[in-house]
Parts: structure tokens; C-alpha cells; sequence
């Protein structure tokens, strides 16, 4: 079995196998406006950035707002390199190429690797989650990515995207997140060993 006929099994099983009446409301619904599903995790992040103090007495809301421009950062650069990829790979969408794929949305006209959706969500998400570990719980710390997942997976339902469209997403956006997320702690390390050093 081929990667392709896997990948189309997979696809037709989540889009035809896992069909019911909630899912064709709350998929689409979650690929138009997931995002928005971000804001209270946001108004946390800063409300309990500006409560909470670090060891020094300082709150933690500079943080909450580097992170949140780390995360805008992230999913910018994501976006390029998903037109590049795409570009690169001309993989058709399972929509235009697959018989038989239930859409619940029109069908779009771009490339389908990868999925578009999946980078920019995980982009954002990976600072979210590892950029908070100071002041938010570790339960509430994965939100950002359930959601993310959820995004992801709703393109697969809708049958956008193929699986693997989505994992590669998945891991190219959460490795660029988790990138820019480590260098900004790299930064600020170094400037506070300047600091102390002077």
C-alpha cells in the first residue's frame, strides 16, 4: 500500500467514516473561525501575566506580551514558508482529485502541502504553550495546542487537506514556533548575564 492510497483512506474514513450532524456544524465553524477561539487564552495569559510575580518581584506581563509577538511572528513566518512549500510540492487538493469527498465548504483553489491551517495554528500555539510555563498550570498550558489540533483536524473532516498535509503542517508550524520561542529565551538570557555582569 502506497503512501498516497494510505493517505486517501485515512482522508475518506475521517470525512465519510466520522460524519455525523456536530461535526458538520463544528468543523466548519472551527476553520472559519477558530482563531477566535484563542482570545480567552490570550486575556488570560495577560491578566494572569500582570498578577503573578517572578522571583525578583516582577510580574510576568512584559512576558505575556513578548509572547504574544513571538506567536504573531511565528504564524507571519509560517505563512511564507507554506506559499513556498506549496509552491514547491503542487500536491492537488484531495477536494479537486478524490471521488466521492464530502464538502461542507467550497473546495479551494490553492495547493494542498501543507495544510495552511495546521502551520499557522501550531505557530502560534507552541509559543503559547511554552512561553507560559512561569505563570499559567500545565493543564491550561495545552489549549492553545488542542485547539490548534482541532483546527488541523477540521481540514481533514472538511476534506481539504490530506492527513499527511496536516501532520507536516503540524510539525513545520511547531517546530518554527518552538524556534522562535528558544531564541527569544536565548536573547534574554544573554542580556541578563550582561546586565549582571556590568
Amino acid at each position: 500500500m502506497t503512501l498516497q492510497v494510505l493517505d486517501t483512506e485515512i482522508l475518506l474514513f475521517i470525512n465519510h467514516g466520522l460524519a455525523n450532524g456536530f461535526f458538520d456544524v463544528l468543523m466548519p465553524a472551527l476553520t472559519l473561525h477558530g482563531y477566535l477561539l484563542i482570545i480567552p487564552y490570550l486575556l488570560a495569559i495577560f491578566l494572569r501575566g500582570a498578577k503573578q510575580e517572578n522571583d525578583q518581584g516582577k510580574t510576568f506581563l512584559a512576558a505575556a506580551v513578548w509572547t504574544f509577538l513571538i506567536a504573531c511572528a511565528a504564524a507571519y513566518l509560517a505563512g511564507w514558508v507554506e506559499d513556498w512549500i506549496k509552491d514547491i510540492i503542487a500536491r492537488p487538493r484531495p477536494c479537486r482529485v478524490v471521488e466521492g469527498v464530502r464538502l461542507l465548504l467550497p473546495c479551494p483553489g490553492s495547493f494542498s502541502m501543507p495544510s495552511g491551517h495546521a502551520i499557522s495554528s501550531f505557530a502560534f500555539a507552541l509559543p503559547l504553550w511554552h512561553l507560559t510555563r512561569r505563570y499559567i498550570e500545565p493543564l491550561w498550558r495545552f489549549y492553545p495546542l488542542f485547539l490548534a489540533g482541532m483546527i488541523a483536524f477540521s481540514r481533514i473532516y472538511l476534506g481539504a487537506h490530506y492527513p499527511t498535509d496536516v501532520l507536516v503542517g503540524a510539525l513545520l508550524g511547531g517546530a518554527i514556533g518552538l524556534a522562535l520561542s528558544l531564541l527569544y529565551e536565548v536573547m534574554g538570557t544573554e542580556e541578563g548575564i550582561r546586565r549582571h555582569r556590568k
